[in-house]
């Protein structure tokens, strides 16, 4: 099952950047799909609702339609169809995957930005420089938390990159050469 669920998740993906891509509306996707994943992920019952098939047809399209309102109509159709096909429990994990493959066709790089402090938008702006400099991205969508732990400084984090200028690793570092 779990090699039929990924790739019915890669092929769903595929089609909703193809279809974006095609209509040149690949952001909207991008920040509708998230929207209603983050409504999904909020809602567990929502979806149990919708993949149980224990409600009329009616009321299964009454739900899609507040669920997506206001939503990209490649979103509406992606929550109609996989609910037509009863995968409709897959929608958070194609929308994971969709925002992926969109992220990479445009140069985007998601990068997770601690600090010790918060940060101001000046900070986050040079912060957000640096890395795309680091990284070669095109674009930086970051991702902002506060860890007084790190004491000092800030670390950037990537799936392929990591640029840890904290305290907290400098004294670890400092420490392990001085015992070891």
């Amino acid at each position: 099952m779990a090699k039929n669920k990924a790739k019915v998740v890669e092929q769903y993906a595929k089609a909703l950047l193809s279809y974006g891509d095609d209509q040149g509306v690949l952001e909207d996707l991008s920040n509708d799909s998230k929207v209603v994943a983050s409504v999904i992920a909020a809602e567990p019952k929502l979806t149990a609702l919708l993949s149980a098939q224990t409600i009329s047809t009616k009321e299964e399209d009454k739900l899609v339609s507040s669920l997506t309102k206001g939503a990209n109509q490649g979103v509406v159709n992606l929550a109609k169809v996989l609910l037509a096909h009863h995968h409709f429990s897959y929608f958070e994990a194609i929308t994971k995957r969709f925002l992926e493959l969109y992220q990479q066709s445009q140069g985007i790089e998601a990068v997770t930005i601690t600090s010790a402090v918060d940060v101001d938008d000046d900070q986050k702006k040079r912060l957000e420089e640096a890395f795309k400099k680091q990284s070669g991205a095109k674009k930086v969508e970051a991702d902002y938390r506060v860890d007084p732990d790190l004491v000092a400084g800030v670390s950037m984090k990537s799936k392929s990159i990591l640029i840890d200028g904290s305290l907290k690793t400098k004294i670890a570092k400092l420490k392990a050469e001085l015992l070891g």
